[in-house]
């Protein structure tokens, strides 16, 4: 009650300072949006889609005729080689007939809508749904991943609805929606496993078939050496930029960090097992991205995103308090890791991670070592058949 009222009372306040980061944001983003056509991360999705069509989906991650494909695009910008899995270039190749930057801000302007619709469906209903949008307006990951052309919007869209199915019992279909994540897949790496262990069997397939139609589709695009090429650029040393900023490389890939990191998937374990119980869906979602980007090898400032979802869902559906703060914290950190400068606060996205995880996990811990309160069972009256089940 009292964390309503005060809520209630601050919501002048967070309004005004949530449309302030909103709109330099904004601004932010139109200043350099320009000059990010010439080296943004879409240009290489679209470089892969030129090459299919044009070479056959087996040579997409040739990298000499990828890098080919992007010396001819207009701005010219350096060559990176492309990490995504091959059906982001199935999705971009319809936009390709009407040329590259056209087709940049048609990506973006889909993306985002649908990430607008994905928060609308899955919004906290205390909450009005303008407030909601302007809470995702006002994350810098968000316009990063925007300015980038990042497959990430879409992500963040599959986390926020799949979740949502799941909640509603639609497991298969959750699930399924789940599977877009796997356009960025240590996104979700301990997904499944959470899914699994919270006996989800139906979202557990939806995520699977998915995953395995993917797979399938680009084995049979790809074939043998199409997928030795990708897998050579999967394995290729990443970039310090990137593994900066994930915890293995801040504790120097230590004892402590490998300690850590298993105590990570003891915790997201333990939670989805809670879950079992509860069958609540927000949990086991929740703490698979949390727990995804604590054990990552690398990380995008685009991909803290998903840590935005992770932070809407329990604003949703967990407990209001920690709903608020996590939403809060995200806020902050997102304000105070800009980024369209090279300060990226990793340290703080790390923390926020583990802290919620870690409170999770304990509050899991807790409800599973007390004993199972049961209800008596309710005598059906009159013509009722037989008696109620006992409720958990």
């Amino acid at each position: 009650m009292r964390t309503s009222r005060l809520v209630s009372q601050a919501r002048p306040l967070v309004v005004t300072l949530l449309l302030l980061s909103a709109v330099l944001n904004l601004v932010v983003y139109l200043t350099y949006v320009s000059g990010s056509l010439s080296h943004n991360d879409f240009r290489l999705y679209y470089a892969g889609a030129e090459v299919g069509l044009r070479y056959g989906w087996s040579r997409i991650y040739d990298a000499g005729l990828h890098q080919a494909a992007v010396a001819a695009l207009h701005p010219v910008g350096p060559w990176y080689a492309l990490l995504t899995p091959a059906p982001i270039t199935w999705l971009v190749a319809p936009l390709t007939v009407i040329g590259y930057p056209a087709a940049y801000w048609v990506w973006v302007a889909i993306s985002l809508a649908l990430l607008g619709v994905a928060v609308i469906y899955a919004r906290p209903r205390q909450y009005p749904a303008a407030l909601c949008l302007l809470w995702w307006a006002a994350l810098g990951p968000l316009w990063f991943s925007a300015y980038e052309g990042q497959v990430t919007i879409l992500v963040a869209a599959g986390l926020l609805a799949g979740w949502k199915l799941l909640e509603t019992r639609r497991d298969f279909l959750g699930g399924a929606i789940l599977a877009l994540a796997l356009f960025k897949p240590h996104l979700v790496l301990l997904l499944p496993i959470a899914l699994l262990v919270s006996g989800r069997k139906r979202a557990l397939m939806g995520f699977l078939a998915v995953g395995l139609a993917e797979g399938i589709g680009m084995l049979v695009t790809l074939h043998l050496d199409g997928t030795s090429a990708y897998l050579t650029t999967l394995l290729a040393p990443q970039a310090a930029g990137d593994t900066a900023r994930t915890l293995g490389a801040i504790l120097g890939h230590s004892p402590a960090a490998f300690a850590i990191q298993a105590a990570v998937v003891v915790a997201v374990i333990v939670i989805a097992a809670h879950t079992r119980r509860t069958r609540a869906a927000w949990p086991l979602v929740v703490s698979a991205v949390l727990g995804s980007f604590l054990l990552a090898t690398y990380w995008h400032p685009q991909d803290y995103i998903a840590i935005g979802a992770a932070a809407a869902i329990i604003l949703a559906a967990g407990p209001r308090t920690t709903g608020v703060l996590m939403a809060a914290a995200v806020a902050v950190v997102a304000g105070l890791a800009n980024p369209f400068n090279s300060h990226q606060n990793a340290v703080g996205w790390l923390l926020l991670a583990a802290v919620f995880l870690a409170v999770m996990a304990i509050q899991a811990l807790r409800a599973l070592a007390a004993p199972v309160a049961r209800r008596p069972a309710a005598e059906v009256p009159a013509h009722g058949v037989g008696v109620r089940r006992v409720i958990e």
